[in-house]
């Protein structure tokens, strides 16, 4: 068994799908018994807000899926094709070589929320991306949540979906936080803070979080909250418009904090000298950032939706996301209960022991071999 692993997202992405697939081959490039190649596309990928570039761009990805990658899956002997994007090659099958195909379904964004896409892009995905998974070998899935709404918007069948958990991302341990914040934002160093990480997508509900915020505010001047991200690549996820009216609308600019992208080590910082985090998404597969909380022994405070009970568990304080007033009660509780900050934090320390990269890259290659 040879299995091929397409890296071209690699290229464009910089958040949870870049954290899964770097993860996911450093893993899988420890276990003894994998044989794995790394396949990547030619040419680079134009991430501009030129129309036609753009058009150009989603012509390139349709061949590089349906002929490239294939063709140079073949010519390095693969006999297993390995998609994190979900997108595979819908022709399987080329001389006497049928290649194994499996794909990552990581939600079901694409169904629930078509109007968030763009119309060039989400026909690709009918006519072309839903097919070629159907005729997969086999669909990773990271829970079962997951699945069961791939189920319920598509007719895939039951059998060829594999729940195989997600884990945190690997950031370096630092010794003295504190001390290295002033390097990233002076105004934080000594200031209890709130923090969320993600890009500025409209299924964050970060307006809802920043209209929490402004409420807790006004009892806790002092207190701060951070915003790590910036906005998505694709026009019709950007939620930062009524993100930065809503930051004006509840008057807490000065307290609210925009970092935009990090590199790993400066995250590792601001998730380890924050005071919480906070997780108003209204719809996760997974949910990434529930443990990096965890690992950074920070209490968390999450929506009680979607995937997101299923991976955090009891480690979490959890709110009606559609509620501002209910996330700023959780936020107070928080504030005003240091003993539930504790346990909270302890909890996510044993939550966090069920979920792991080299046994999420031993399961999927366990599948690969049997299929």
């Amino acid at each position: 068994m040879k299995i091929g692993i397409d890296i071209r997202d690699l290229r464009i992405s910089q958040t949870g799908a870049k954290t899964y697939l770097t993860e996911l081959i450093r893993a899988w490039q420890a276990l003894p018994a994998a044989h794995i190649v790394l396949l990547d596309a030619p040419h680079t990928v134009y991430t501009g807000t030129n129309k036609w570039l753009k058009i150009r761009e989603h012509a390139r990805f349709f061949w590089w899926k349906q002929f490239q990658l294939p063709r140079l899956a073949i010519k390095n002997h693969c006999t297993h094709l390995f998609c994190s994007d979900f997108f595979l090659p819908y022709r399987k099958k080329w001389g006497a070589i049928d290649l194994k195909t499996m794909a990552v379904l990581h939600d079901a964004f694409f169904w629930e929320s078509p109007e968030h896409y763009n119309p060039l892009w989400l026909c690709l995905f009918r006519w072309v991306g839903v097919p070629a998974a159907k005729k997969a070998n086999l669909l990773i899935v990271p829970t079962n949540y997951a699945k069961q709404r791939l189920l319920q918007v598509e007719n895939f069948e039951p059998a060829k979906l594999w729940v195989v958990p997600e884990a945190a991302q690997t950031l370096p341990l630092v010794t003295n936080p504190q001390g290295q914040l002033a390097s990233i934002d002076p105004s934080l160093v000594g200031v209890h803070y709130f923090l969320h990480v993600g890009v500025w997508e409209k299924r964050k509900n970060l307006v809802t979080l920043i209209e929490a915020f402004a409420r807790v505010h006004k009892k806790n001047t002092k207190l701060k909250l951070v915003l790590v991200g910036h906005s998505p690549v694709k026009d019709n996820l950007n939620d930062e418009p009524a993100i930065l009216a809503a930051i004006d609308r509840f008057a807490c600019k000065g307290a609210i904090i925009r970092l935009g992208y990090l590199a790993p080590s400066q995250l590792a910082v601001i998730y380890q000298s924050a005071f919480a985090y906070l997780f108003p998404s209204l719809n996760e597969g997974f949910g990434l950032p529930v443990l990096e909380a965890f690992t950074a022994g920070i209490p968390l405070v999450c929506s009680n939706n979607s995937a997101l009970p299923e991976v955090a568990g009891n480690a979490a304080l959890y709110f009606d996301p559609t509620n501002a007033s209910a996330l700023a009660a959780c936020m107070q509780q928080l504030i005003e209960d240091p003993a539930l900050q504790q346990a909270l934090i302890e909890k996510g320390k044993e939550r966090l022991t069920h979920f792991s990269w080299s046994e999420t890259a031993v399961a999927i290659n366990a599948a690969a071999a049997i299929l």
